[in-house]
């Protein structure tokens, strides 16, 4: 069977009307590619470190290997293996111009996963991803296509199913296109903070609570004195669903100040690359501060995104310079259309508050360097997402190599990679050189997979350790020489009724970047969840005497080799 496939937008093309919001895409194309009903565990462009989330996850009721199907008729299109992100994944490439994603998934459908296993023999690697053309795995709508799982980035049993524009690669929100979601259950505002028009790094917002006050949501005052003329909101909000007690992400928010729109804006499709502007749609100090996602009505600086429907020609900030009270409305939306409503009205007390005084002011949308006896930090145009007092300190590091340097604070994010170098303060022989780190404490939300790290690997030059970092805080050089460690899971070495073979990698400081596993010489394919590797025993390891050799790599290439003799 040959499948032809056009690229032509025929049910697809969705628009974007200024302050409608107005989006079409295809209803009743794609159906639930589960046989339960969809409940949600996560929605589209829900806040999370680092990013909108870019699918709705779709629960399997806490459980594993139920039988995935395509969602309309296409051509399995790639193919991606991983332990972190999406796992084990399936793209689907359909006539009517979009591609659909299933995640998080373990087996494929026979045929297809033994195409993937000889792949991977094929290029002596588990980690793989296969671009495949529209004549090879051609696939009908409700084909079964994988068991369900928790493979990759997931943290329980879901699916994460994407959809996609594939002439764009934007990712869209798949609730709009008409899949069975009973949801009638709408927003729920928790509280806003206010901030005035300074940088929102070098401030504390208030935060208010808000009260339900029958079909909508006030302040406990119902005129709030502020002391500034110009201020700004933001909202934490959540969205529930009928069948889940998963609190989800609002779809549409906007702002009225007299009935006069002053900011909104929508989460319907995300461009991968403005996918960390998450960290400027959303406070990320707050959330860092334990306080929970606020989500903004105004466009920082340095913000690139274009989710925005409508701005004031202030970016959102609101002028009660006239020291009046002033109407304030807040209304959000769901995909489902339920809607929620915050009223209340605001008075200035005061003028526009003054910046604080600054000896090194960092702007964003330039780039920016400070350059000491012991410190060089420079970053591009694109790093901040707004201006900041640019700080650090020293402290002498014990055990360390350098001074420990304090850069600003890690609860202020960065958009972009920043070159660090710390001054090396000890003599390092010559063959250490190549084993520097700094030692740094790198949260799992900001690595591929679910582990954090203690330190990244750091190169030597001139007498200054150097790094890529994306992360401010604490950070000082160490060398580090300790290989990970290799463990084997089986008990003992007759194997003959055992139905897999598994061991464990651990690295204590940087993180793993290479294992790899031989059997009687050649290479043999180990699945790894975390740093568990499992083989299942199949045609490639016969009955008789085996001798497995297993060998792991850190960041700063010490090396671990493990010998395991065994009999099935």
């Amino acid at each position: 069977m040959k499948f032809y496939f056009s690229f032509s937008l025929l049910l697809a093309a969705y628009t974007a009307l200024g302050q409608s919001g107005t989006v079409n895409y295809p209803q009743g194309y794609f159906q639930n590619p589960l046989d339960i009903p969809i409940t949600l565990a996560g929605n589209f462009g829900e806040s999370r470190p680092n990013h909108f989330h870019t699918g709705i996850d779709l629960k399997t009721d806490g459980k594993e290997n139920l039988k995935v199907k395509a969602a309309a008729d296409g051509y399995v299109s790639r193919i991606s293996i991983s332990h972190s992100g999406y796992g084990n994944a399936i793209y689907i490439t359909h006539p009517n111009g979009y591609t659909t994603l299933y995640g998080h998934l373990n087996d494929f459908y026979p045929a297809l996963q033994q195409y993937v296993v000889a792949q991977q023999y094929a290029q002596e690697s588990w980690a793989v991803d296969l671009k495949l053309n529209p004549n090879q795995f051609v696939v009908t709508n409700g084909q079964f296509i994988a068991f369900s799982g928790t493979t990759g980035g997931s943290t329980g049993p879901h699916v994460h199913f994407e959809i996609r524009d594939s002439k764009t690669l934007h990712v869209l929100n798949a609730a709009l296109f008409g899949l069975p979601i009973k949801d009638n259950m709408p927003p729920v505002p928790k509280s806003i903070a206010i901030y005035n028009s300074n940088s929102i790094y070098q401030q504390t917002p208030v935060i208010l609570p808000l009260k339900k006050n029958g079909n909508e949501y006030t302040l406990t005052t119902a005129d709030y004195k502020v002391t500034s003329d110009q201020v700004r909101i933001a909202v934490r909000a959540d969205d529930f669903m009928n069948g889940s007690t998963n609190s989800l992400g609002i779809y549409e928010m906007k702002l009225f100040l007299d009935e006069k729109l002053q900011a909104s804006w929508m989460l319907n499709d995300i461009d991968f690359d403005y996918n960390r502007y998450m960290n400027a749609f959303a406070d990320y100090k707050l959330k860092e501060e334990g306080k929970g996602w606020y989500q903004t009505l105004f466009k920082l600086k340095g913000n690139k995104i274009a989710n925005y429907t409508f701005l004031n020609n202030k970016n959102g900030v609101l002028d009660l310079s006239d020291k009046q009270a002033h109407k304030v409305r807040i209304e959000m939306k769901d995909a489902a259309g339920n809607n929620a409503v915050v009223n209340f009205s605001l008075t200035a007390t005061g003028a526009a508050v003054s910046a604080a005084s600054c000896n090194n002011n960092w702007e964003a949308n330039t780039p920016n360097e400070v350059s000491t006896a012991n410190l060089s930090f420079k970053t591009n145009a694109l790093a901040l997402y707004d201006d900041i007092c640019f700080q650090y300190s020293e402290a002498t590091a014990p055990g360390g190599y350098s001074k420990t340097v304090q850069v600003m604070d890690s609860k202020i994010p960065i958009q972009t990679y920043s070159e660090l170098g710390i001054k090396v303060l000890k003599l390092i022989p010559f063959n250490l050189r190549s084993k520097l780190v700094f030692i740094h404490r790198i949260k799992a939300a900001s690595l591929p997979g679910n582990n954090p790290q203690d330190a990244m690997a750091a190169t030597y030059d001139k007498g200054m350790a150097w790094a890529s970092v994306r992360t401010f805080g604490s950070y000082y050089v160490a060398v580090d020489t300790v290989p990970p460690v290799i463990k084997m899971l089986a008990k003992g070495t007759n194997l003959a009724t055992a139905t897999k073979l598994q061991f464990t990698v651990a690295e204590k400081i940087t993180s793993v970047k290479k294992v790899r596993a031989e059997l009687d010489g050649k290479w043999l394919r180990f699945v790894r969840a975390g740093n568990t590797y499992t083989y299942t025993f199949d045609e490639r390891c016969p009955k008789g005497k085996h001798k497995l050799m297993i060998t792991a790599t850190d960041e700063n290439d010490n090396e671990a080799t493990t010998t395991f003799n065994f009999t099935r």
